[in-house]
């Protein structure tokens, strides 16, 4: 997917000769770029043309904004019954990868959200429509990069519990995730297969008494298309086991949706996408339906 006005490639120089480009500082409106010396780079010996910027085993230094919207029932404001909760939130997503050596790469993530919902919590107990800050995401993930098909990575995220208004769990979360990819240059240039499991968990004082035990699955399928499209099937781990506090409406353990992005890719360095997610099993009924719209900025 070749930009016929502008073109940016990543070229590897002899040993002990690199020169990156890389991300140093984000803060909540603003972000600040510059030149630095070894150590920090996006993927290696990549033309971007053919990258969507979300294969976690091949990441890009960016910046997005994205906005997620789902629906999910919850308790209702009268004892034992239920209501719809609608949350919505805005966020903006920052990576950060430093190669280490040709075949190994850390890469950081931060995200910093704001929260709208009406969910029935001790600090909202009639519903109402609140917003506040969301709890502060972080994530780093070790990338080994096997062959020019195969690499692995294993990684964590650590949520704290930043949040005002009640709008987000209150508690400290970890979860830890691993995925395989597989690149598929057969189906088309930069498409590939990434299965990933992760696994959650929350820990520290909860008010509330519940608990965070989940099994989180995706099997991430990218298919790059003409124009500049790509097609992502489960392009988040959405397929989930609640072995923990069950949750309103929950009549099992297990959810499973059809989760699909459309995207497309204006410039090399622009990614636009929109992301859907509507169940078809949903015992544990982490969502009823869900979106999430996403421009980024790869460099």
């Amino acid at each position: 997917m070749a930009n016929p006005t502008f073109k940016l490639t990543r070229i590897r120089a002899p040993q002990g000769k690199r020169w990156r480009c890389g991300f140093v500082t984000l803060l909540s409106i603003a972000a600040a770029i510059c030149p630095m010396g070894p150590g920090l780079a996006g993927a290696s010996d990549t033309d971007l043309s053919d990258e969507t910027g979300d294969d976690p085993t091949h990441p890009f230094g960016r910046i997005e904004l994205l906005d997620r919207f789902t629906e999910a029932p919850g308790p209702g404001v009268a004892q034992g019954t239920t209501k719809q909760v609608d949350t919505n939130i805005p966020f903006a997503r920052i990576d950060a990868p430093f190669r280490l050596s040709p075949q190994w790469e850390l890469n950081f993530r931060v995200e910093l959200q704001f929260v709208s919902n009406n969910a029935v919590t001790s600090q909202n107990p009639t519903g109402q429509q609140e917003w506040g800050f969301g709890n502060v995401r972080t994530q780093a993930w070790v990338i080994r990069e096997i062959d020019q098909r195969w690499a692995a990575a294993l990684g964590a995220q650590l949520i704290a519990p930043t949040s005002t208004n009640g709008v987000a769990p209150p508690t400290w979360e970890e979860v830890t995730g691993f995925v395989v990819r597989a690149m598929l240059p057969e189906v088309s240039p930069g498409s590939y297969f990434a299965p990933q499991v992760r696994y959650a968990l929350d820990f520290g004082q909860n008010p509330t008494g519940s608990k965070l035990r989940q099994v989180r699955i995706a099997p991430t399928l990218n298919i790059n298309l003409p124009h500049h499209m790509f097609i992502t099937l489960y392009p988040s781990p959405d397929i989930r086991l609640n072995y923990g506090t069950p949750v309103v409406g929950q009549t099992g353990r297990f959810f499973l949706p059809i989760n699909f992005m459309i995207g497309w890719k204006p410039t090399d360095n622009t990614v636009i996408s929109a992301e859907f997610g509507i169940p078809i099993i949903k015992d544990f009924p982490a969502y009823s339906f869900k979106t999430q719209l996403r421009v980024g900025y790869l460099f």
